[in-house]
């Protein structure tokens, strides 16, 4: 039996700014409704179905390795774009920039607190 990731939804205290967020980073999202429930923001990510809804509880912790939390990460073409346009948001970077096997990260924390990974695969020239 095999399995694969069909959707990931967030749940957002502000879901226009959360969105706003997402959007920095290089996700399309469109606003969404279907038949008589809540507008949202959703993309289509590879075979993976992204959405962020309003929620109506309180928001995540800003530790992103506790039980219950999530941490999404994403690939980018540009992470200097991205950092620059999440940075311009008035986000600020969680920690430092990464070198990986993979290539360069960044994290950050979106506007209800979870962590978000920004990679980009090719960023740093000495990764290969």
């Amino acid at each position: 039996m095999t399995a694969e990731v069909a959707s990931i939804v967030l749940f957002a205290s502000d879901a226009p700014r959360c969105a706003e967020f997402y959007r920095s980073a290089g996700i399309a999202l469109v606003d969404e409704r279907h038949d008589d429930g809540p507008t949202h923001y959703a993309a289509e990510l590879g075979p993976v179905h992204f959405a962020i809804y309003q929620a109506t509880g309180p928001t995540a912790s800003l530790e992103h390795r506790r039980p219950g939390e999530v941490f999404v990460g994403f690939y980018v073409d540009s992470l200097d774009r991205v950092v620059a346009a999440l940075t311009a948001l008035g986000m600020e970077a969680s920690g430092t920039h990464e070198q990986m096997s993979w290539g360069c990260r960044q994290l950050f924390h979106d506007p209800d607190g979870r962590t978000v990974e920004i990679n980009d695969r090719n960023h740093c020239p000495s990764v290969g």
